[in-house]
């Protein structure tokens, strides 16, 4: 059923309904109670069908069918919006950072080096994500957006979206936001918002990262492939295996996750121990990095800690650090961030498959996506122990 939103609610039907039954009540004693209601009824539905035709009419909305198959009507002209998580926001935030009408998380003075003045500005209204993290109902409310966006199209995302509607008084549109959608969720905004040729744009981006990475990819001979241990939090002894959306990189990019053991639903990070990751045997390290803590990061205890220093990855100085500015690129949150980390993770598991500069990839991903002009010295900043020497 389609859901209809409007600011100023002017109920037709009940009106011309309550007109009709005075009307009735006016009429003389030759009408008898059944004509009356047979009439009241008439009216009544003739009234509804108008006011649907009206709003199938109206300018000020669109019909528009989101990602999980939900018809809504939405205004015509969208200008701000709300998104219930930072896969969201990120996703708005490199369409058009002006219309992000609050973020999900405080911004650190770090991140705000790489993201635009008007964005920092925003409010945190809080959202839903991660482990047991709220939005903020009445902030939420306050800011006003006129849609409010959302990710994923299965039916728990869509109970979420239809309860949370209920509460705000605001469609909530649903969108795919898998790594591989997000050219299509791209070019669904731009059409959403009237401006296709910003969707297109980064659409056709990633795209072409993605084409290119499926290139290089099935260029590298099953022997040659990279055995790689993805470390997470600050002892680096939590992963996410193979087929986790938290490590879809190295998947991506050809590597063999080494990684041996059950997926942790939703927040990921499954708990590991060194003897694990010895016998693992990894060839290439990559060090997570949680956004607005640089202390999370396991890098220096991977690559000063005596226990790690027989693993070959070690020995071999192949220890990366994941780039985090102003959000990671390798995952957290697994959205637009990590178009880049495609690249990134090739260079340094095959650079000799690779035929690009990876400062100025970085130069240009920044510029498109993130509305910022990258200096040499912020690049160098940017990539600290992530590239290879």
């Amino acid at each position: 059923m389609r859901r209809i939103f409007k600011k100023k609610g002017i109920y037709l039907s009940g009106l011309l309904l309550c007109i009709t039954l005075a009307l009735g009540a006016c009429k003389g004693t030759g009408a008898t109670a059944g004509s009356s209601a047979q009439e009241t009824q008439t009216a009544a539905e003739s009234s509804t069908v108008k006011t649907e035709e009206a709003a199938q009419n109206d300018s000020s909305v669109q019909e528009v069918t989101d990602h999980a198959g939900r018809k809504l009507e939405l205004p015509a002209t969208i200008s701000s919006v709300y998104s219930t998580s930072p896969v969201g926001t990120m996703l708005m935030y490199t369409f058009d950072d002006k219309m992000v009408a609050g973020v999900n998380v405080n911004i650190s003075d770090a991140e705000k080096t790489y993201l635009t003045e008007y964005y920092t500005a925003l409010p945190n209204l809080g959202g839903w994500y991660g482990k047991g993290n709220q939005g903020n109902i009445e902030e939420i409310i306050k800011a006003a957006p006129d849609v409010v966006l959302s990710s994923g199209t299965d039916q728990g995302s869509i109970d979420q979206a239809e309860q949370l509607q209920k509460q705000l008084g605001i469609p909530v549109v649903l969108v795919k936001s898998d790594l591989t959608d997000l050219p299509e969720t791209y070019r669904f905004l731009g059409k959403l918002f009237g401006r296709e040729e910003r969707g297109e744009e980064l659409a056709s981006y990633t795209q072409k990262t993605l084409d290119l990475a499926k290139e290089i990819t099935d260029k590298i001979p099953e022997d040659k492939k990279i055995r790689v241990y993805y470390a997470e939090e600050q002892d680096g002894l939590h992963t996410d295996p193979s087929g986790s959306s938290h490590s879809q990189l190295i998947d991506l990019c050809g590597g063999i996750n080494v990684a041996d053991c059950d997926i942790t639903p939703g927040y990921g990070r499954t708990a590991v121990s060194i003897e694990q990751v010895m016998k693992w045997n990894p060839e290439l390290i990559i060090c997570s990095v949680d956004n607005g803590f640089a202390d999370s990061s396991s890098y220096n205890t991977i690559t000063n800690d005596g226990k790690w220093s027989v693993i070959p990855a070690v020995k071999n100085g192949l220890v990366f650090e994941t780039p985090m500015q102003p959000q990671n690129w390798f995952d957290r949150p697994p959205s637009v961030n990590t178009i880049i980390g495609i690249k990134w993770v090739h260079s340094i598991l095959y650079p000799e498959y690779v035929d690009y500069d990876m400062k100025e990839e970085t130069k240009e991903f920044y510029k498109l996506f993130y509305h910022v002009e990258l200096s040499d010295k912020d690049v160098e900043n940017i990539t600290k122990n992530a590239l290879r020497k």
